[in-house]
């Protein structure tokens, strides 16, 4: 089935949506209530690298590489600094990284890496790499803003370092969404045991991995966070260094967690902001993101009363947003430009911003205007999160990257079975996030696909989460960081995704643990 299709932008950046459960990062002060704080106080003193043997997992001892040929990045990179902030020197690289690294493979790919050091930066400053948001984005076009997000004592003390993942940004890019399959991923129905929605579905899944497959090749299998963890080896190799400082969130943050796994002994430092549970199949973190999003939608709800204006959704907010799901329904409404918004572009809509509560206002003004009759703003702030200079390319790493990371392939009468289960316990969001799983219901097997990781023998490491975030759900953070031998977790009473450096309490541990090795005591909570 074929919708009324959105600019060349809009419609592939809703692929990111659609995959990731979220339409974007956002960072911003919490104005949910305080919740009870409990914990010891105070701080322990780590190491964050280790002298003498060095501990070995799966990926083994370390990778190799030739010294890294730094150069003046390109003149679309010099503009992207952000305005007013200090002026960053910026050099680019590519650096070659085998395609598999297994025994007997042939062929490479070339990844792009970027560096930023401002003047204050030393020059014989370690490096840190920085990995934010979704697999797909385009880390090196984004290398100044990244470092200018940063704080000062971070870029006084680290040259900043990001690279575009294989199969992204400027790393042989993949591009195999087309737009018509982009539309449809914008327009998905709400539930996927309804007959109209699970024609979609699996016409699109189809759709998606003939597409990839054709344009890709036999390589479509050579795209994943394990092999991407590999390459972030082979990038330390050539960096020069024997251990590597690592900042993660999202995506980034659980590639961190699977660095450290496979080179435990290869890493200085790592902070986790938000990370998934990688050891959970795509149903279960459906599942988990459903239940975060249910709590968020009732302290939406709640909050609406205290907008300005009061709340345009009624007395029931929560109930109006049900009723404007099911209105809407899974052929879908136009737009004032002839683009169809379905139910689950709704969810969608949803999924993305209730991890924003400072943006929560402007959510319940987009969605009163689409009870009547109005949806230009919700469709502006389903894709406005995920402006990029180049969508087609970030959207197809992102599919790439999820359906090779899992070996689950949920379609058919196994779908509508989760679906039906998820209803029970998160009647407004189970169905439909478990639906999204069904996008890689076609794709072929994958060759190196996520498991549960340990990190045995590495430094201590930091994980960051907040307790009702609805995007990186605290559940899934809470049993990654029982999973990592080495790991504490601090966490903060916020409903906002992403806590570095949103929060002054976060910020102020994580520079601690990056600049002295000082560890936030076990249950240390951060207030909102």
């Amino acid at each position: 089935m074929t919708r009324g299709r959105f600019t060349r932008s809009a419609v592939i950046a809703a692929i990111g949506s659609v995959l990731a459960l979220v339409a974007g990062c956002t960072i911003g002060p919490s104005t949910r209530p305080a919740l009870a704080t409990s914990g010891a106080a105070g701080s322990v003193q780590v190491p964050t690298s280790t002298a003498g043997a060095m501990p070995t997992g799966p990926g083994g001892s370390g990778r190799s590489s030739d010294p890294i040929a730094w150069s003046a990045c390109d003149q679309q990179i010099q503009r992207q600094g952000p305005a007013g902030g200090p002026a960053f020197t910026l050099q680019c690289a590519q650096v070659q990284v085998p395609k598999s690294y297994s025994a007997g493979s042939s062929g490479t790919f070339s990844v792009s890496v970027a560096k930023a050091t401002s003047p204050a930066t030393p020059a014989a400053a370690p490096p840190l790499l920085v990995v934010m948001g979704d697999a797909g984005r385009n880390g090196t076009r984004q290398v100044a803003a990244v470092a200018g997000g940063l704080p000062a004592a971070i870029l006084a003390h680290y040259a900043v370092i990001v690279m575009d993942l294989r199969g992204t940004g400027d790393s042989v890019p993949i591009a195999c969404v087309s737009g018509t399959n982009s539309s449809d991923l914008l327009s998905l129905g709400a539930d996927p045991t309804t007959s109209v929605a699970a024609a979609l579905l699996a016409g699109l899944s189809r759709s998606l991995t003939f597409d990839c497959g054709d344009m890709v090749g036999p390589d479509l299998s050579d795209y994943s966070t394990v092999l991407a963890a590999d390459d972030i080896d082979t990038v330390r190799a050539a960096l020069g260094v024997a251990r590597l400082a690592f900042l993660g969130r999202d995506f980034g943050a659980t590639l961190g967690a699977v660095y450290a796994d496979r080179y435990p002994g290869r890493v200085a430092a790592a902070v986790l902001d938000g990370p998934s549970d990688p050891s959970l199949t795509p149903d279960k973190q459906a599942a988990a993101a459903a239940l975060a999003d249910e709590k968020a939608l009732t302290s939406f709800a709640a909050a609406c009363p205290t907008f300005t204006g009061g709340c345009p959704l009624g007395a029931d907010p929560a109930a109006a947003v049900r009723a404007l799901v099911a209105s809407t329904g899974d052929i879908g409404v136009p737009s004032s430009d002839g683009h169809e918004i379905t139910g689950g572009s709704i969810l969608l809509t949803l999924t993305g911003q209730l991890g924003d509560p400072a943006g929560w206002p402007a959510l319940a003004t987009a969605l009163a205007a689409a009870r009547k009759g109005d949806y230009d703003q919700v469709a502006a702030l389903l894709l406005a999160p995920l402006g990029t200079e180049n969508p087609p390319q970030q959207q197809s790493g992102t599919l790439v990257y999820r359906c090779n990371d899992s070996a689950q392939r949920l379609g058919g009468s196994d779908l509508a079975a989760a679906a039906t289960r998820a209803r029970t316990t998160a009647p407004d969001f189970g169905p439909f996030l478990i639906g999204l799983v069904g996008i890689c219901s076609s794709w072929p097997a994958p060759e190196t696909a996520l498991g549960p990781v340990t990190a045995t023998g590495a430094p201590p490491i930091l994980v960051l989460g907040a307790v009702d975030d609805p995007v990186s759900p605290f559940a899934e953070v809470r049993s990654l960081t029982a999973q990592l031998g080495s790991a504490t977790l601090l966490t903060w009473q916020s409903g906002t995704h992403g806590g570095y450096p949103a929060s002054s309490c976060m910020t102020n541990a994580v520079d601690a643990y990056l600049l002295a090795g000082t560890m936030p005591a076990a249950g240390t909570l951060c207030p909102p």
